[in-house]
């Protein structure tokens, strides 16, 4: 992460949170390329006539100059880049949204800056133009994205114990956050039985979640299937992160509630 030097800057922000901050200024969380998180304060914002309005925006990309204070940096100018209409206009699209902009500033204090942004940006233009079958294939896609940059990602293919191939045809598999991955139930037990397993808390994994994780895209996944993977990735990042992400409640009320079919043209046989 590059450090901050001059006592004002440019650069390209996405913003993941803004506060109230008296009567008439807001404290913005924002996302920068060059710097990482970043937090600033807008003074005068909720003002009408306020040219920086757009930039406490959550979700908005945007060119803004910044400041450098002691504990704040002032915000002193915005130039709108980009606002993700089709984000917005959608309930489950926005609330995917909020959830990549809760996890990066939970998750991304210490990676790479430039990794992190590109692959916000990059999840928010994909979201922005997608149908409602693609959204939560991609929210999906953005949370297994995530974990990679933080060295979190599971074993989802091999088995934890023998570095083997799982078995394809297994109804369910067994995962541990602990140990990072994935096994059968016999090597389960086998592990069990050896070492007792003190400390572990193990999950069972349909085989159809674990197939999702690995192509979310198939057109075959029911919104049903779909569900069962967003829930397990709620669990994983809880486990590994130690932290609450309130924006999941918000997508999984909208997937409970959704009237999708499933994701394909036509409902699996």
């Amino acid at each position: 992460m590059s450090p901050i030097t001059a006592k004002t800057y440019t650069t390209d922000v996405i913003c993941l949170r803004a506060y109230d901050f008296g009567e008439a200024d807001k404290v913005l969380h924002l996302y920068s390329k060059e710097h990482g998180r970043l937090s600033a304060i807008a003074k005068g914002v909720k003002k009408a006539k306020s040219k920086l309005a757009g930039a406490c925006e959550l979700l908005n990309l945007s060119e803004v100059q910044l400041s450098k204070g002691k504990n704040l940096d002032l915000l002193c100018q915005y130039q709108p880049k980009e606002t993700f209409v089709g984000v917005r206009s959608d309930l489950l699209k926005l609330a995917y949204g909020l959830l990549f902009s809760d996890i990066v500033h939970q998750t991304a204090v210490d990676m790479d800056s430039e990794e992190i942004f590109n692959t916000l940006k990059q999840a928010l233009h994909v979201l922005d133009q997608a149908t409602e079958a693609e959204t939560t294939p991609i929210g999906l896609e953005f949370q297994l994205a995530m974990l990679h940059a933080a060295g979190f990602h599971p074993m989802l293919n091999e088995c934890i114990f023998t570095n083997q191939p799982l078995e394809p045809d297994a109804l369910y598999y067994c995962f541990s956050a602990q140990l990072g991955g994935m096994t059968s139930p016999e090597q389960k037990r086998r592990h069990l039985i050896e070492t007792g397993g003190f400390g572990e808390h193990w999950v069972n994994v349909s085989a159809s979640t674990l197939k999702i994780l690995g192509n979310p895209y198939q057109p075959e996944w029911t919104i049903g299937q779909l569900f069962k993977a967003q829930k397990f990735l709620k669990y994983y990042f809880k486990q590994v992160f130690e932290k609450q992400f309130h924006a999941y409640d918000l997508v999984f009320n909208l997937l409970e509630s959704s009237s999708l079919e499933p994701t394909g043209l036509a409902s699996p046989t």
